[in-house]
Order: C-alpha cells, then structure tokens, then sequence
C-alpha cells in the first residue's frame, strides 16, 4: 500500500469512526457492548440453539439481533471463539423460520461492539464491528449479500482478531 493510499485509508476511517460517534445514540441503532449479549435473545433462543448446534465447538462471546438482510426479519449476529486469542463472526439469517449461517469472518477479541447502521440510505443495513485485542483497535464494515457477509471496509481488523 502507498502512502497516499495508507493515508486516504486513515482520513476515511477518522471519518466512519466520527459517524459512528455522532450517530451512536440515534434512532435505528443497535449496539451491543462487549461481555453482554442482547437482552431480547435468552441462551434458549432457536437462533442461537441453532448456532450452538452447529458449533458445538465453540464458546459464543457475543449476539445480538438485527435485521441484517432487510428482509423484515431479524436475524442473529454472533461472536464466538475459536481458539485462545482468535474470534469470528457470522449471521445465523432467519428465512421464514429456517436458519442459515453465512460465511464467518474475524472479529475483535476484545471489547466488541456491534452496530447496525444504514450507512448509503439503501437495504440491506449494514453491520459495523468494531473492538480490541490488546492495544491494537479494528473496525469493519459489512453487509450481508445473499447469503454472504461481505467485507466493505475494515482497518485494524487483522490485529484486533488474530
């Protein structure tokens, strides 16, 4: 990466993060913090069961619920574990009743906070993560497309999740 690129990467997250501060009390935000899941999702949830069923292995750290494709759904968002220091994320989608996880991508370790946030004034809403892993902060952006988490922007992800 040049550095005028690495530079414009820089302004252009300055620029989200001061969105997202701006933006964090208002209307049609979801947040979940780090350590909780939502409150409106008990452990007996059938999303998260079917998580859990599905990754038997892994300790969930994080959920919270949104409607993630703009389908007037909500689905489930979920940080788990996979080994010591690494976290992943994914979307267990409700279909009409029938669940499907999409595709996991890395997640902070540390301090996670998950907002949903309709960033172009366009379905489907998009989902911003953001967290720790140590001193080292990340943020990314995602929408789901299909059934696919696709990674918009993300800065700092690699250090805050791995």
């Amino acid at each position: 990466m040049t550095r005028k690129e690495r530079l414009n990467s820089i302004i252009l997250l300055s620029i989200l993060l001061l969105l997202l501060v701006l933006t964090c009390g208002c209307a049609g935000t979801s947040v979940a913090n780090s350590g909780i899941g939502d409150s409106r999702v008990s452990k007996d949830h059938p999303m998260l069961q079917y998580f859990i069923a599905a990754h038997p292995d892994n300790k969930v750290v994080k959920w919270v619920l949104g409607d993630v494709n703009s389908d007037g759904q909500e689905d489930l968002v979920v940080i788990y574990n996979i080994s010591k220091a690494t976290n992943r994320m994914l979307v267990v989608l409700n279909m009409n009743g029938e669940y499907q996880c999409t595709n996991e991508v890395p997640a902070p370790v540390e301090h996670q906070q998950i907002q949903f946030k309709d960033i172009d004034n366009k379905p489907p809403t998009e989902l911003i993560v953001q967290g720790m892993k140590g001193t080292r902060a990340g943020l990314a952006i995602y929408r789901v497309e299909g059934k696919s988490l696709v990674n918009l922007f993300g800065e700092g992800m690699v250090d805050c999740c791995n």
